[in-house]
């Protein structure tokens, strides 16, 4: 005996529409758990509440997956002669601006961590060079 078929139009009532939300955004999350497991598929799933909190489950990194779908996506959006298109070409240096951003903002962040390092160090040195002299 089985469920009967569920009417698809909005619920009005907020408190059971929250409830269902949750209900069913959980039985999609454990699908595509199911799915990644099962098949070893790469799953991404990203579902944003009618509030507007976002909730996101990937079996594999959620950045790298969306990469790759924009490329799979982009490789699609070729031209007659099977040439990439400029639009796919702007997103692709986008997405490389972003990257370099990144590095550069780690590689300042370790370059005044080290510094930081080397001038107490070479300080407490120098500190005691003084003590030893005096003495």
């Amino acid at each position: 005996m089985g469920r009967g078929k569920v009417e698809l139009k909005r619920i009005e009532n907020p408190t059971n529409r929250q409830v269902t939300f949750s209900k069913r955004r959980d039985g999609l999350l454990k699908k595509a758990i199911e799915l990644s497991i099962l098949c070893d598929a790469e799953v991404a799933l990203l579902v944003f509440s009618p509030s507007g909190k976002a909730y996101h489950f990937s079996s594999h990194d959620m950045d790298m997956t969306i990469r790759r779908y924009r490329n799979e996506k982009g490789l699609h959006k070729m031209n007659n002669h099977g040439v990439r298109t400029i639009e796919v070409w702007k997103n692709e240096m986008d997405e490389m601006k972003k990257t370099i951003e990144i590095l550069e903002t780690k590689h300042k962040k370790y370059n005044n961590f080290v510094g930081i390092k080397a001038f107490g160090w070479r300080r407490s040195f120098i500190t005691r060079d003084k003590r030893t002299q005096t003495t």
